[in-house]
C-alpha cells in the first residue's frame, strides 16, 4: 500500500488518482487529499469536488462506482 509522501498516511485509490490528475500522470510518489489541499491552499472539500467532477466526466484514473 502506498503512503503519502508528506504525512505518511495510507493512500486511497482516489488520493493517487487526484494526485496524478493535478500534479503529474508519471508520478510514482503521491500526496493524500489533505496534503494536496494544503499544497494548493484550498479546503479539502474543493479536492473532493474535483474528484467527484472527474468521476462524473468518466476520467479513467478514477475507479468508477457500480451503478
Amino acid at each position: 500500500m502506498s503512503c503519502c509522501m508528506q504525512c505518511g498516511c495510507a493512500l486511497t485509490s482516489d488520493d493517487i488518482a487526484i494526485h496524478r490528475k493535478l500534479i503529474s500522470r508519471e508520478a510514482t510518489v503521491y500526496m493524500c487529499k489533505d496534503c494536496l489541499a494544503h499544497y494548493f491552499s484550498v479546503d479539502i472539500s474543493k479536492v473532493d469536488e474535483k474528484i467527484a467532477q472527474f468521476k462524473r466526466q468518466g476520467c479513467l484514473l478514477f475507479e468508477q462506482d457500480s451503478p
